[in-house]
């Protein structure tokens, strides 16, 4: 089958949760089906890495594009009923090349990552054929619920924005689940958060996986300085990784250090904003930046925290620390969408206090420590197999079966 794949970024390098969930889901299509990619680049050291796509896709049509003038040409959204993210990701350069390349290599079905990817096959000048083709979205999370929540976080003269985009963005999401054949989601919290009135009959979960192989215990990692240590993983200009480690660092770490002033806490992820490296002029709060492997800070934690209060989706970093083997903390948003027993596990904490308490009592319990890394390792190996989450795609685009339309 000749698919065209539509990805909001280029799925490479794989260093954030959507870029490693379309980079899996790219790998696994490429194995049964011609795969052609579209999608934006966001950013310009990105494009060393088209290369690394080669093996998987018969041919890539991209478009550079500024985040900063894009957001500035999306404004104008706030002024009627469209949502500021679907005007952020559309491009009519890209949409020309991906236009061509419909025509050119006669594509047979369409699958795209993220609601904003959508717009590409309504304002297509080949609308009407498209809309004949089996047509899948992965929306991975519902995105209108995340605004929502910075909406609940913010100062009035920033939630107003936020609220409309919710609004909005919620209807596409709607659109987007009337005309798709199927729309698939990360985990059943999400399912189940989606906009309006009853669950889609077409909506589908489709879980995301880990690497055992790379985020394997057996990892020899290079030594770090010895000491109980935290470390939290993630880039480090989203905003909810922002939020997360601000309040960490001002109101749980106090807390901790009161019984072990020792403990280091590392925030080891790319893009760190300034209130991020603004919490590194605490001696023991170490901002690393990018990192080479992030694997060397995963094996060397003591304990890997995510205390995330704006949370959405499958949290990728818990994933990773899972099967690395380490015990994890977790808040109760940051763990909804993962498939794991509390306690046995993982560890979810709902509050400062409760998070501090626990982190103080692993800490000083190395047993406990191994035993839950042990059970960590053995949920991912049940519940987040790429190959097997995966599954669900051969079922939505058949292998040589190129014609026949795909029931909802």
């Amino acid at each position: 089958m000749r698919l065209l794949f539509l990805s909001h970024r280029l799925p490479y390098p794989p260093h954030k949760g959507e870029k490693i969930r379309a980079l899996n889901i790219l790998k696994h299509l490429a194995m049964r089906h011609e795969v052609h990619l579209g999608c934006l680049v966001d950013e310009a050291q990105d494009l060393a890495h088209l290369g690394a796509l080669r093996p998987y896709a018969r041919s890539i049509a991209y478009q550079r594009v500024l985040p900063l003038a894009r957001k500035a040409l999306a404004l104008p959204a706030l002024l009627g009923a469209r949502s500021i993210s679907v005007e952020c990701f559309y491009s009519r350069a890209l949409q020309r090349k991906l236009d061509d390349l419909i025509e050119r290599e006669r594509i047979e079905a369409l699958l795209c990552s993220s609601s904003p990817m959508a717009e590409y096959l309504y304002r297509s000048r080949h609308a009407a054929r498209l809309a004949g083709l089996p047509r899948v979205m992965d929306l991975i999370d519902v995105d209108s619920l995340k605004w929502h929540q910075y909406a609940q976080h913010s100062a009035p003269w920033v939630a107003w924005i936020y609220r409309h985009e919710a609004r909005h963005l919620g209807a596409y999401e709607r659109r987007i689940a009337a005309s798709f054949d199927r729309v698939l989601v990360a985990s059943v919290r999400e399912r189940d958060c989606f906009p309006g009135p009853g669950c889609p009959a077409n909506l589908t979960v489709m879980g995301n996986g880990v690497d055992l192989d790379y985020f394997s215990p057996q990892y020899r990692a290079r030594q770090m300085p010895a000491g109980p240590s935290l470390v939290f993983t993630g880039v480090m200009d989203y905003r909810p990784n922002v939020d997360a480690m601000c309040w960490f660092a001002e109101q749980i770490l106090p807390l901790i250090r009161r019984a072990r002033p020792e403990v280091r806490l590392y925030i080891v992820g790319n893009r760190p904003s300034g209130a991020v490296r603004g919490l590194a002029k605490d001696t023991g709060i170490i901002v690393t930046g990018f990192v080479d492997d992030v694997r060397d800070y995963l094996a060397n934690a003591s304990i890997c925290i995510a205390p995330l209060r704006i949370a959405r989706g499958v949290q990728n970093k818990i994933l990773e620390a899972m099967a690395m083997g380490r015990p994890v903390i977790a808040s109760r948003g940051a763990f909804e969408g993962v498939q794991a027993l509390p306690g046995r596990d993982l560890l979810v904490a709902d509050d400062e206090a409760q998070f501090a308490a626990a982190t103080i009592e692993l800490l000083g319990d190395a047993g406990r420590r191994e035993a839950l890394g042990v059970s960590a390792r053995r949920c991912v190996e049940r519940a987040y197999s790429w190959q097997e989450n995966l599954r669900v795609l051969d079922e939505l685009f058949p292998p040589g079966n190129r014609q026949e339309r795909m029931s909802a």
